[in-house]
């Protein structure tokens, strides 16, 4: 639960500080934490019977990750100047 506090103030900040200064690169930085997060979440080995815990847990990661990909989108591809060709 920890870890995944730590993920979701990391993402949120990275999402604040790109509301606030404007570089959209911060908020690419944050959906990129989250990409590379949905990844090791998915492909991650499960086992056969899993326990409740366990599935709320994956679901939260879930839930911080496509957080992070939404404010990504939101505050880093919406707002850059030129979408897609990252120039400032």
């Amino acid at each position: 639960m920890r870890n995944l506090l730590i993920t979701f103030a990391a993402i949120l900040t990275l999402a604040v500080l790109s509301l606030a200064t404007g570089i959209h690169y911060f908020a690419n930085i944050g959906g990129f934490i989250s990409a590379i997060g949905f990844m090791l979440v998915f492909f991650k080995d499960r086992p056969e019977n899993e326990s409740e815990a366990d599935k709320r847990k994956r679901r939260n990661w879930y839930i911080v990750f496509a957080i992070g990909i939404f404010f990504s989108m939101l505050f880093g591809s919406f707002w850059n100047d030129q979408m897609g060709n990252m120039a400032p």
